[in-house]
């Protein structure tokens, strides 16, 4: 059995300062808690129904011991009816902060996906959600999973897909998140097998309109009124139907570690 990494608060520390300076992009874009982003995935009328629908599609039913590994301020958590004694893990503590002080009934520690700060085999239930196209070393990051992973348990990966038009526009378009342009269901396959066998592929959301309609930082954003809502959703059941399935925006691959 490989030794523990476990890691005091000086030596988590300092494999955080080495994943910023390896994932350099990463401070400036995502160093801070966003507060207004947080209630726009949860508490918008249109977006966090949306949003609960794909995070329970992707991760349900959900293991005993649960680390979302990139959990940001939690959100995703929060649509998961904040599992108790689930843990959150993100590289950056005011993120860290604002999900500690918003899910109290959840654990929420600062760390590096390269190196996560708990022992071997401590979790049966992995969730990863739009970590992995951020990340310059994604093999070292499979590595660590396997790790912290006991045999026989799942790991869940929810990532954009370049082969929907508009994660193609969003990754040519926001230079922070370029690393979309290699996220296929092909390469997610590839990472994943190099550790974990795949039990199940899906994808979700044909075309996601709503993450442009309502996103709070765009200043062309429509308010959630009931005739804007219902447009949308009608475009998007439409999309459902007439968009072939690679071309939805987001890919899921559950996989298991065998012992």
């Amino acid at each position: 059995m490989r030794p523990s990494r476990k890691l005091d608060s000086v030596n988590r520390k300092r494999a955080i300062d080495r994943c910023v300076k390896t994932e350099a992009h990463l401070p400036d874009a995502f160093g801070r808690a966003a507060p207004a982003h947080y209630a726009w995935q949860t508490e918008h009328p249109y977006v966090a129904a949306r949003e609960r629908e794909l995070v329970r599609s992707a991760f349900w039913p959900l293991g005993q011991r649960v680390l979302d590994i990139g959990c940001g301020e939690g959100a995703t958590l929060r649509h998961l009816d904040e599992p108790e004694g689930a843990t959150g893990l993100d590289l950056f503590e005011d993120k860290i902060a604002f999900a500690r002080r918003t899910l109290p009934r959840c654990r929420f520690v600062a760390g590096s996906a390269y190196e996560l700060p708990f022992d071997d085999a401590a979790f049966d239930h992995l969730l990863v959600r739009d970590l992995i196209h951020h990340l310059d070393e994604p093999y070292r990051f499979m590595i660590e999973c396997a790790r912290v992973l006991q045999p026989g348990g799942r790991i869940d990966i929810l990532e954009p897909s370049r082969t929907s038009p508009m994660i193609l526009a969003h990754a040519l378009l926001v230079p922070v998140e370029r690393g979309e342009l290699r996220s296929t269901m092909g390469y997610l396959s590839k990472l994943l097998e190099t550790r974990f066998r795949i039990v199940a592929k899906d994808r979700h959301q044909a075309l996601p309109l709503h993450r442009v309609v309502f996103h709070p930082d765009f200043r062309f954003s429509l308010p959630a009124r009931s005739a804007i809502c219902r447009a949308v959703d009608l475009a998007e059941r439409s999309a459902g139907r007439l968009l072939p399935r690679a071309m939805w925006a987001y890919v899921h691959l559950r996989a298991v570690l065998d012992g």
